[in-house]
Parts: structure tokens; C-alpha cells; sequence
């Protein structure tokens, strides 16, 4: 019974967004939920969803820029109602065309848990994005840092510090595009339950193609895989996950400066990571996410 407890509070916790909050993912449960729940994943299988895909268009600016926008994500279990907030400028470190990009991501989380109904504050995610051109493609490197703001108790955070490291190459020629990034996220310890969760590890590889249908449109797919390794607590290794998504998505331009972008997380593969007593995969639905974002 102690140990149902636990692991029923574990599956409840949430890796909150942003971009981007999630169900815990420390043993594949934020990705039982949907990879677009957990702030930092997200930011990294969502390939429409920063400065890439505009400069892979048309260049590197070389003006500074101001945005602010709203991401919604839902799923079975969580919605998410993020406010990514950003402030880039052209730099020239390397002698080329380069652009350092500074966010943060700040979320309202709604969860349904064993526990009940809870919502607030959850995990803000801060990041630096550094761009540059590279034979005709763009190339972005980030890191990011996600805070343990949001209230573990209330399952709206995890109580860990997480870092994400991440590059991503991106190119668009004529109706044509392709990207591809690789990540991996050092996921931290919190207190849980009573005891000290050491949340596993995840890494993400993700990449597809797009082509521009229309004046400012563009619709493609892309393929994420997400691996989340065994966590511990109590000198118990609970699971990990991995999982395979096809993601279609949508962006268009309503205007300079203004975009709209709407994807949609379908699961095609789903395998536990064992961990001391291994379960059963998870019955994973669809879900998706509606971002809008101005500058100002």
C-alpha cells in the first residue's frame, strides 16, 4: 500500500510548461501524457515553435526583437496555459550572421490527478538561443534552465532544477524545408512524497519536413523520438519511458511579426524502460498545442 501511494504521487506530479509543464516524466509519465507537456522537450520536438523556421526563410535579422505570446497545450490529464516572453539581438561572435535570443516561459497549469483537480503556477523554463548560418542552413544552439516554481504538492511541479542542452539545423529553399534536433535534458532531485525523487534523464531526437503551401503557410510533419530513463527514490528504481511521435503541424504568418502555429501529437510507439518492478506501457491519446506569439 505505501508503495501504491508513491507511485501513484509520482505519476501525478507534473513537468510544467513552457514552452511548454507535464505529468512526471520521471518515469515516462509525462510522455504517457503527451512530449508536449514538459517545457523543455517541447521546445525541442516542436520545430515551428522559435526563430528558426523565420530566419531559415528569410535570414538572420539584424535588428533586435521583443515577443510575447500564448501556448496552449491540452491532453488527457493536463492543459497548459503558458505566456513565452523573449528579447533577441544581432551579435557577430564568430565574424558571420548571428543571433542571440534570451526567453522565458511562464505557466498556468491545470491537472486532473488521482489526488483531485489542481491549478496554478507551474515550472518557469528560461533559455538562451544562439543562431547562426551555416552553408545556406541555420543552426541554433540552446540551453535552458527550468525552475522548481511550481507547488509539488498540488502536483503543478516537479521540485527539481532541470538543465536542457539542444542544437537544432534548419533549412528552407523555395517550397522545401527540413530540421532536425537533437537534445538532452539533465533532470535534478526533489522532495516527493516523503521521500527524494531522482528524476531520470531524457533525451529527444526529432526532425522532418515541411512545404510552403501559400503565401506565409506552411504544413508539415515530423517524427520525436523521447527517451526518459529510470528515476529513484527511497533506493527504489521506478520505470522510464520511451516513446515514438508523428507530429503534423501548421504555421502561418498573420502579419510582420505575428505568427500562429497548431500541432498535433499522435503516439505510434510506447515501451517501458525497466526500472525495479516494470509495468505495463501507457495508453496514450492524441493531444495538441495552439502557440501565437507578436512582437512588440
Amino acid at each position: 500500500m505505501v508503495r501504491s501511494n508513491l507511485l501513484s504521487r509520482i505519476i501525478a506530479v507534473p513537468f510544467v510548461l513552457v514552452s511548454s509543464a507535464a505529468l512526471a516524466s520521471e518515469s515516462g509519465v509525462g510522455q504517457a501524457d503527451s512530449v508536449l507537456l514538459d517545457s523543455l522537450t517541447r521546445s525541442y520536438i516542436s520545430s515551428t515553435d522559435s526563430l528558426d523556421g523565420d530566419f531559415a526563410e528569410k535570414g538572420i535579422s539584424d535588428e533586435k526583437s521583443r515577443s510575447v505570446g500564448l501556448d496552449v497545450v491540452t491532453s488527457e490529464n493536463v492543459d497548459v496555459y503558458a505566456v513565452p516572453l523573449s528579447h533577441g539581438m544581432p551579435m557577430s561572435l564568430l565574424g558571420g550572421q548571428e543571433y542571440l535570443n534570451l526567453n522565458a516561459d511562464i505557466p498556468y497549469v491545470k491537472v486532473e490527478s488521482p489526488a483531485g483537480n489542481e491549478s496554478g503556477l507551474g515550472d518557469i523554463k528560461l533559455g538562451a538561443e544562439y543562431f547562426v548560418k551555416q552553408q545556406g542552413a541555420i543552426v541554433k544552439a540552446a540551453v535552458d534552465l527550468k525552475l522548481p516554481t511550481g507547488d509539488v504538492d498540488k502536483f503543478l511541479g516537479t521540485d527539481s532544477t532541470d538543465i536542457g542542452l539542444s542544437l537544432t539545423g534548419r533549412k528552407r529553399e523555395a517550397l522545401l524545408g527540413y530540421n532536425a534536433t537533437a537534445a538532452y535534458v539533465i533532470r535534478g532531485e526533489g522532495d516527493v512524497a516523503g521521500g527524494t525523487l531522482d528524476y531520470g534523464n531524457t533525451l529527444s531526437l526529432s526532425g522532418g519536413a515541411e512545404y510552403k503551401l501559400g503565401d506565409a503557410l506552411w504544413g508539415g510533419v515530423n517524427g520525436a523520438y523521447v527517451r526518459t530513463g529510470t528515476s529513484e527514490i527511497n533506493n527504489f528504481e521506478t520505470d522510464g519511458l520511451q516513446t515514438f511521435d508523428i507530429i503534423p503541424n501548421v504555421s502561418y504568418d498573420l502579419n510582420v511579426g505575428m505568427s500562429v502555429v497548431a500541432s498535433l501529437v499522435i503516439p505510434v510507439y510506447e515501451g517501458v524502460v525497466d526500472g525495479d518492478a516494470p509495468g505495463d506501457e501507457p495508453d496514450r491519446e492524441v493531444s495538441m498545442s495552439l502557440s501565437f506569439s507578436s512582437d512588440f
